[in-house]
């Protein structure tokens, strides 16, 4: 840890802190980093941001005071396979810029970024590197070889581990071994929306004969399990057959949702909305949201709904148990059970108060306690404590 900054609180310049992250594409992790970065107080903070391949489109909604830069020279594409290779010349970028900007802290974001901040990081004066993790995928578990290796020696570099939900905190120490005193969580944090935002939406989302809409915001992963949400809608139609649900998202299961769709007769039923970074503003016209996914950190995307007042339906995995209370904010059913997704979704369309309810209750949750203001200030304190004492196991782990 820098010498000089072993004062904390009283230090005499803002602390720097560099961000990581692959890129600024249309994600809930994205979209959180930039909240934090543009509200930290510029008093006490100078943040800067490197993206290792290239920017994407959420680029510019980075505060313009921001130093915003690639890793890589030359013209980048964000959506590619990361090789070895360009992992390789990534870091060698990242580390340069590192050197230039001489941070206090380096906050990577998700397993490629902070593993490669990590390892960038080393014998460079020591600054503090957090890894924030924020999915339920831990390195040994990762699908890319040379990824597992290299994480497992910048583990051993990572001063702490920032953990989005009490799940991935204890993923992290059960699968990686790494010691409680070492992570901490934070929750995401959104603001809830007025109760008079209301939007019109195009007519071929919309349902006719007042038969309900929902929607998904979900990229087009297998972990998803956008199959189950069409699977529940075969059973939704058969009870009101003009009913609705609008997918928001891209990926690479989109083509065979669609080749399902049409095998299905749900081409009416279903409409894909494709990503859209401004998503969250259509959410009030509906009257549920629904995620099926199989494995959850914590996802925005319910967070947005609830936000909203829009009551969710939603598997119980991961996280997501500790945001959505059964019952009370949303019904939460069992992952790739698509019968049960149904009859959830079909209890709250045929009970209009139980959804005015949940909603209600949804938004007082965000209100009271998943506020952007206490996501950022639980950050600052995270890191003038970790200035000023080193390494030390978050108090109270952030839980709502």
């Amino acid at each position: 840890m820098n010498a000089a900054l072993a004062k904390g609180p009283g230090l005499s310049r803002p602390v720097r802190v560099t961000y990581v992250i692959g890129s600024l594409e249309i994600g809930g992790a994205e979209t959180q980093l930039i909240r934090l970065i543009n509200g930290l107080d510029r008093r006490r903070f100078l943040p800067s941001l490197i993206c290792l391949f290239g920017f994407g489109p959420l680029r510019s909604e980075i505060d313009s005071r921001v130093e915003v830069v690639s890793a890589l020279r030359g013209p980048t594409r964000t959506r590619l396979v990361v090789t070895a290779g360009t992992a390789i010349r990534a870091a060698n970028g990242l580390r340069t810029l590192l050197i230039r900007q001489q941070p206090d802290v380096v906050h990577g974001y998700l397993t490629t970024s902070y593993v490669l901040a990590a390892l960038a990081s080393w014998r460079m004066g020591s600054p503090v590197v957090i890894a924030s993790r924020r999915g339920l995928d831990t390195y040994r578990r990762h699908s890319v070889w040379w990824l597992r290796f290299v994480a497992g020696l910048a583990n051993r570099m990572v001063d702490y581990h920032l953990c989005n939900s009490e799940a991935v905190r204890e993923m992290v120490i059960a699968d990686e071994k790494v010691p409680r005193s070492k992570t901490g969580v934070i929750y995401n944090g959104i603001e809830p929306w007025p109760d008079s935002t209301r939007v019109e939406l195009p007519e071929q989302w919309s349902a006719s004969d007042n038969n309900g809409r929902a929607a998904m915001v979900a990229n087009f992963y297998g972990y998803k399990r956008h199959i189950d949400a069409v699977e529940a809608v075969t059973l939704i139609v058969k009870v009101r057959p003009y009913f609705k649900l609008v997918l928001f998202g891209d990926g690479a299961e989109r083509a065979s949702i669609e080749r399902s769709l049409r095998e299905k007769g749900l081409s009416n039923s279903v409409v894909l909305a494709g990503a859209q970074k401004d998503a969250a503003q259509f959410l009030s016209a509906f009257d549920l949201t629904v995620l099926a996914s199989g494995k959850e950190s914590f996802p925005n995307a319910l967070m947005e709904s609830m936000a909203h007042g829009v009551p969710v339906v939603a598997t119980r995995v991961g996280g997501v148990p500790e945001l959505v209370r059964d019952g009370i904010d949303g019904i939460l059913v069992e992952s790739g059970k698509p019968e049960q997704l149904a009859a959830a979704m079909l209890e709250l369309l045929e009970k209009p108060e139980l959804r005015r309810r949940m909603g209600n209750a949804a938004r007082a949750r965000i209100r009271d306690g998943f506020s952007v203001a206490a996501m950022i200030t639980k950050t600052e304190d995270l890191y003038m404590r970790l200035q000023s004492e080193g390494p030390a196991e978050l108090p109270g782990s952030g839980r709502a």
